[in-house]
């Protein structure tokens, strides 16, 4: 009998091990790629609206990689105007991802700039024709003209919201993260998204739409657009990360221009974000959460007023909800002090805290 518990017992482990890797598990490292470094990486992608597309991104290994070995995978996107390598060197996650006991892959996607002026790269996630109505005030007359995007045949820059390329993202991620997943050893069950500005708006448009695939998401200086930010149909947890300075994205109506529609605040171009506090207050009330929250630890408290938030249980205990605050602007924390991989570091240890089964 005992012989035998212990013979079940390795074959128990040996299926927990094999669990959620995936299919690119063993296969050795392709030509071009070394750990300990980020690489360019083109795919092709069937998008919905536009056909067939190449898109960029950039991937980091950890310097632990190795093939036989299940990493976590962390999905970075960058702001309004920016590129992935420009984000890799705000985000410190490379550097998080080569120095903490826990390694983990990086793919950091470079937004489409298809406009005139070239080098905005941006990532879609409104639309004027949304769901609660435009996302901003129409009358561009009194907040600036749009800069029209070459794949928004529609957009007015008189009359207008599409502020970003209408490539799709989401068919972009998916593929992404499929291409990770069939070339290298990549733990399904812990795939995460992080981004700032433009980056963190696609955070809560992209949780309501691929919540099968990742695990938590951590929006940094973001808020939805009314309209796009549905509650995620999978189990998914929230870190939360908003200056309450901040005036390009408000976090409350202390620092926008005035209530827009749905009790949305405005921002200074004129388009409509949900309140921080109504946001948070969606999360926690449709996970499940706790009703009532608790502090939140981090090596970092008290540094710039930071303070962090934790409503627990939700998804009956598969999931949390984090909010934390500071008093900076439009921007990470700690930048100030010098500190942005502070504000990564606290990210990625929430994010190494939950694992989701994906669907399949």
């Amino acid at each position: 009998l005992v012989a035998f518990l212990c013979f079940a017992s390795v074959l128990w482990c040996a299926d927990a091990a094999e669990e959620y890797r995936s299919v690119g598990c063993g296969k050795n490292i392709p030509h071009g790629f070394h750990p300990g470094h980020s690489h360019l990486v083109t795919i092709e992608v069937d998008d919905p609206g536009l056909g067939k597309v190449e898109r960029q991104f950039r991937l980091h290994l950890p310097a632990a990689y190795d093939k036989d070995t299940k990493f976590p995978l962390v999905v970075d996107f960058h702001g309004w105007t920016g590129d992935s390598h420009s984000q890799e060197k705000d985000s410190k996650f490379v550097k998080v991802a080569d120095t903490d006991n826990h390694p983990f892959m990086v793919a950091t996607p470079d937004g489409m700039s298809d406009n005139p002026e070239g080098g905005m790269g941006s990532f879609n996630c409104s639309r004027t024709d949304g769901p609660l109505g435009p996302p901003c005030d129409t009358d561009r007359a009194k907040w600036g003209q749009i800069s029209c995007y070459d794949s928004c045949p529609h957009c007015d820059p008189d009359n207008s919201c599409d502020w970003t390329s209408c490539h799709d993202d989401l068919a972009f991620t998916r593929k992404m993260v499929n291409y990770i997943g069939n070339h290298f050893c990549l733990d399904e069950s812990s795939v995460h998204q992080s981004g700032v500005s433009n980056g963190g708006m696609f955070s809560y448009y992209m949780a309501s739409q691929l919540s099968d695939i990742f695990a938590s998401i951590a929006p940094v200086a973001g808020s939805p657009l009314i309209g796009f930010g549905d509650l995620p149909p999978h189990p998914m947890s929230l870190i939360d990360i908003h200056g309450i300075n901040d005036d390009t994205i408000p976090y409350d109506l202390d620092h926008a221009e005035g209530e827009g529609p749905h009790h949305s605040v405005i921002s200074w171009d004129g388009y409509y974000y949900e309140k921080k506090h109504q946001t948070i207050k969606k999360w926690v009330e449709g996970l499940g959460c706790a009703e009532s929250p608790s502090h939140y630890p981090t090596h970092m408290d008290g540094e710039t007023g930071w303070h962090c938030r934790l409503w627990s249980g939700c998804n009956r205990g598969k999931t949390e909800v984090v909010s934390c605050t500071a008093d900076h602007g439009h921007d990470y924390p700690f930048g100030n002090i010098h500190q942005y991989i502070e504000g990564t570091r606290i990210i990625w240890h929430f994010m190494n805290r939950h694992s989701v089964a994906p669907e399949k």
